[in-house]
């Protein structure tokens, strides 16, 4: 490295010499003679003068010449001047390497300081440039191994997010299975309800077929015996006849003999009444009677029911629909709980002049005594009201369940009736008479005539005014407002048939 600028210095010396030479030589070659030395790697081309005749007389032209002093002498033959002039040009070429290599010796000495500073200025520029990127790639790796700790912790962050996401799937999944296996259980379960229902059905069929076998000999036989017996009235139609005579006599008997029981009562009751100084209270059977009294003011009033020991009061519409009705049943703010059993329903909750349930056992009392009539009115919470009106109704006795019995529909709540035409027994949530095996008391709630849950029960969960849609428990009358929207107010009342 230190060496190489002054060689090339010698080098271009040299061949710049050597081009001067063989220029001169090509320019000169054809006439002059040539003489080459190799020295070492390098050759040298000399161009040998041409020898001239000097003049004879020197000294004619003033002081000797210094060149002619290389001329050969006179007496000198050619080539011994040649020769010794070849010698002369060699070790003037010795002297000139010298010189030339001297003059190298010093340029290396003189460069090798300014190349030295100038290595060294080029180690501390490259060991800058060095510690420069060394330092741009430490940052850059910090920054990227900072990235790197950042999209670990997301990694780490989202793996933990999957693991949880995919527990929570998992627990899901096995809520699920569970769910399925207890769905196929309950399948399997009604799957075995069914067929027996199916046995138990084929079995009535037969029974039925047996049945209506047996009604047809005995419908035979009773047409048999209704000709016979046909036989027997025409005799006592004939008998009638001539006793027509002392039929007409007994009959003015009769009317005598209820006169004077009539009399005989009128004067008891005046009897009664001065022995304690005021009129008997007139008693009651239903609130019928009560507007046949003269009462025209819709109320609370007291009646007094066959076959029950204490009175009971009741509220009687006097005023709407011709009168007369007795309330049974009344739903309009909510205020009373119908989520009762058995003994409540028998025995009647809640008050008369708002809401309450009269009582099985009083309806059915009160219904056996004569045909009565039922009503049901109904409000839905847009204010549309409408009605639904049997033309009989009775209730059955404890021991019958308090069927209900039920005929001829009219009104305007519907096409049809919500209410089972061909009879029901009374459920409650601790007495289960549906025909059902869902338990439709405790599913619908309340008290009602539930016949595989049915088509209506006003006696259901009151939901106030927001929540009373998609209410399957609520006060539902299917053939008003459909199977899940929830009444706002429900009347039922009785009376009796032409009353």
């Amino acid at each position: 490295m230190l060496f190489q600028p002054a060689m090339l210095f010698g080098g271009l010396l040299l061949l710049a010499t050597m081009t001067a030479a063989q220029w001169r030589g090509q320019e000169a070659g054809r006439r002059r003679q040539t003489h080459r030395v190799q020295h070492g790697q390098c050759s040298y081309t000399f161009v040998l003068p041409e020898p001239e005749p000097c003049p004879l007389e020197p000294e004619a032209f003033g002081a000797p010449n210094s060149l002619q002093r290389d001329l050969p002498a006179a007496g000198l033959h050619l080539g011994d001047w040649q020769a010794r002039r070849v010698r002369q040009l060699e070790k003037m070429l010795e002297n000139n390497t010298q010189w030339l290599q001297k003059l190298e010796r010093s340029i290396q000495t003189s460069l090798r300081s300014e190349l030295a500073q100038a290595q060294q200025h080029v180690v501390q520029n490259q060991t800058a440039t060095m510690l420069e990127l060394g330092t741009n790639l430490l940052n850059q790796t910090t920054a990227k191994t900072r990235k790197l700790s950042d999209v670990e912790a997301q990694v780490l962050n989202q793996t933990s997010r999957m693991e949880i996401q995919m527990l929570e799937t998992s627990l899901s999944t096995n809520k699920l299975e569970k769910q399925l296996l207890l769905q196929g259980h309950e399948l399997n379960r009604l799957q075995g309800r069914n067929s027996a229902l199916e046995t138990r059905l084929q079995a009535l069929e037969t029974q039925q077929r047996v049945e209506l076998a047996s009604l047809r000999d005995q419908r035979e036989r009773l047409r048999h015996q209704l000709g016979l017996q046909s036989g027997a009235l025409a005799g006592l139609e004939r008998s009638l006849r001539a006793l027509g005579g002392n039929a007409s006599s007994l009959q003015r008997a009769q009317r005598q003999l209820v006169d004077f029981v009539q009399r005989l009562v009128h004067v008891a009751a005046q009897g009664q009444g001065r022995a304690s100084g005021r009129a008997p209270e007139p008693v009651f059977q239903d609130c019928a009677e009560i507007q046949r009294s003269g009462a025209n003011a819709s109320g609370v009033y007291t009646i007094h029911m066959a076959n029950m020991s204490e009175p009971r009061k009741v509220f009687c519409e006097l005023e709407a629909n011709g009168g007369g009705w007795t309330l049974i049943q009344r739903r309009e703010k909510g205020s009373v709980s119908f989520q009762q059993g058995w003994k409540e329903y028998k025995e009647g909750f809640g008050d008369p002049a708002g809401e309450h349930w009269l009582g099985n056992e009083a309806v059915h009392q009160l219904t056996s005594r004569a045909a009565y009539s039922l009503r049901v009115e109904l409000q839905d919470w847009e204010g549309q009201e409408t009605y639904a009106q049997y033309e009989r109704f009775q209730l059955g006795s404890e021991g019958q369940m308090y069927r209900l019995s039920l005929s001829g529909y009219s009104g305007s709540a519907g096409d049809q009736s919500s209410l089972p035409m061909k009879g029901a027994n009374f459920s409650t949530r601790d007495a289960d008479n549906d025909e059902c095996f869902c338990k439709c008391a405790q599913m619908m709630s309340g008290g009602w005539w539930f016949v595989a849950c049915g088509l209506s029960n006003l006696n259901g969960i009151y939901y106030p005014s927001g929540y009373h849609l998609r209410k399957l428990n609520g006060i539902r009358w299917h053939y008003f407002r459909g199977p899940s929207y929830s009444l706002r107010a429900t009347r039922m009342m009785v009376r009796p048939v032409g009353g």
